[in-house]
């Protein structure tokens, strides 16, 4: 890897480029719910950007020389919004002939879905371009996330990620543990993943310098 690497916060201009990373090696899950990877980037960047328009959504942006090669995605609460806002963006991405079609399919996600601490910030997603990875890019935004958080005096940092995601081990690196599971047929059948685990990273009160 060569050139300058710069962290930044996201904008709603930023949500097409930021898609375009995290759908050119896209989770089983998404694509499973929503049925398509076309269909599950637009309901994504519709949730994304409506996220960066009125607030609930945070975003940290990792660019090498001006262009972005990773986000991060921040929040106070769960991974899931409500669930008015998701079946509004499903319908205006997926039509009501698709969002019905996902919306038979998401009892299986709701019923893997944990809800972190509420002292805590929780990362959502974290996305590195697949021509960037292994080159340290996913534990540098971790580094910047656990450093907003401190300075937010949160008192854990949480994620969700799938049981099998090899993902696991980056997050195991940087100090996360896993503290519950949840399997489920259905979803495993949908999915092709067994189940998925909440991990979190006890943060100590004394801020990064």
């Amino acid at each position: 890897m060569s050139g300058g690497i710069e962290l930044r916060g996201g904008v709603v201009g930023d949500v097409d480029v930021l898609m375009d990373i995290q759908f050119r090696s896209p989770s089983e899950d998404a694509i499973a719910i929503a049925g398509s990877v076309a269909a599950a980037k637009r309901f994504q960047s519709m949730l994304l950007a409506r996220g960066l328009e009125n607030g609930s959504a945070e975003v940290i942006v990792l660019e090498i020389d001006g262009v972005p090669a990773g986000f991060a995605e921040l929040s106070t609460g769960g991974d899931v919004p409500s669930l008015g806002i998701v079946a509004r963006c499903a319908v205006k991405t997926m039509g009501l002939g698709g969002a019905l079609k996902a919306g038979w399919r998401s009892p299986a996600r709701a019923a893997v879905d944990m809800t972190p601490a509420e002292e805590g910030l929780h990362l959502v997603e974290l996305q590195v371009d697949p021509d960037h990875r292994n080159e340290g890019l996913g534990a540098r935004l971790l580094a910047e996330v656990e450093r907003i958080a401190r300075e937010r005096g949160a008192v854990t940092l949480s994620l969700t990620t799938g049981i099998d995601s090899p993902a696991r081990r980056l997050y195991e690196r940087s100090g996360f543990a896993v503290v519950a599971e949840k399997r489920h047929r259905r979803y495993e059948s949908i999915t092709g993943s067994p189940g998925r685990v909440l991990m979190v990273k006890p943060l100590a009160s004394d801020p990064i310098d």
